[in-house]
């Protein structure tokens, strides 16, 4: 039988006989809304990362589209009668109509998104400089991770979410306590049990190698430690990993395993931590062991009221009065 197929036998095992989706602790989408929070009033993103174009009737199917699409950010158009012209357009082509009506007809639905979209999902959203924005009365700007965070270092990996890469080498619960103990961010080790997310931050660790110039790196560059670990002392049986949220990796269905893992060795029989290699797979090392770690940035929590993330910092606009939303 191979490791595969042993490794889905023991997945269906547990979740037909063994402990409840409780103690299991699996993810409930319920307790952890999407929610786009307003981030810029009369402004929106730049399009040329989207994902998306589209025409909506309202402000939650916008988030929606957004959310099916795996988009981070969204610029919508609210419409009504103080929200159908752009103020900051009209100023400037005042007395350049002609002109702009004449620069207009030569462009595509697509090249002018303000005009015929009122919805559009992007990939990513904007850092701290918001040098992306562009003033647009008509438009409002939304965030899964509301107002950017200040780190300076941190890479959207486009339709998976912000991420933190930590060259220095720690242990794995020094890594998992500098994520979650950050000033500059909430966050934890990224959470990794999705081929997307595998695949991309996979590619993404590759691409930021690439980019120090260390190709080839150091060998340890092409591991780094990521949200999943073995405990035997809370484990429910051999395989059950457990993420940066206590969520076990019985939860899901994606295995990413390199040939020979995950190791059961008496050397691993207490603890093991999993890291992630630049082929998108998993291995299973000794939790002492001091590897570069990637940080996951998590999205802002919900329920907020509407104005606690609102930015009013760089090239911020202060045109849209609550009343014209």
């Amino acid at each position: 039988v191979s490791k595969a197929m042993l490794l889905g036998i023991v997945l269906i095992f547990h979740v037909l006989m063994g402990p409840t989706r409780g103690s299991l602790k699996c993810p409930d989408p319920q307790t952890h809304p999407h929610e786009f929070h307003l981030v810029r009033e009369c402004q929106r993103a730049s399009v040329d990362d989207a994902i998306a174009l589209e025409n909506v009737s309202s402000l939650e199917d916008c988030a929606n589209l957004a959310i099916e699409l795996r988009g981070l950010a969204l610029n919508y158009a609210p419409g009504g009668p103080k929200r159908s012209e752009n103020l900051f357009k009209t100023k400037i082509s005042l007395n350049n109509t002609e002109r702009e009506k004449h620069r207009r007809s030569r462009l595509t639905v697509f090249q002018q998104p303000g005009e015929f979209f009122n919805c559009h999902v992007l990939q990513c959203p904007q850092n701290t400089s918001f040098a992306g924005m562009v003033n647009d009365s008509r438009f409002d700007y939304y965030s899964l991770y509301g107002r950017p965070t200040v780190v300076q270092n941190y890479n959207c990996v486009p339709e998976v979410g912000l991420f933190v890469m930590f060259t220095q080498p720690s242990s794995y619960l020094n890594a998992s306590l500098t994520c979650t103990n950050a000033t500059e961010f909430v966050g934890s080790l990224a959470h990794i049990a999705s081929e997307f997310r595998s695949r991309f931050l996979a590619q993404w660790l590759l691409e930021f190698n690439r980019k120090l110039g260390k190709l080839p790196p150091e060998p340890n560059v092409f591991l780094a430690y990521v949200g999943l670990a073995y405990n035997r002392s809370a484990a429910l049986n051999p395989l059950d990993f457990r993420n940066a949220q206590g969520e076990s990796l019985d939860c899901f269905l994606y295995r990413a395993w390199e040939v020979g893992h995950p190791r059961l060795s008496p050397e691993l029989a207490n603890a093991s931590c999993v890291a992630l290699t630049v082929q998108g797979t998993w291995q299973t090392l000794n939790c002492d062991r001091e590897l570069p770690f990637i940080c996951e940035i998590h999205a802002a929590k919900s329920g907020k009221s509407l104005e606690s993330e609102l930015d009013i910092g760089p090239n911020a606009v202060f045109e849209c009065s609550n009343e014209s939303r």
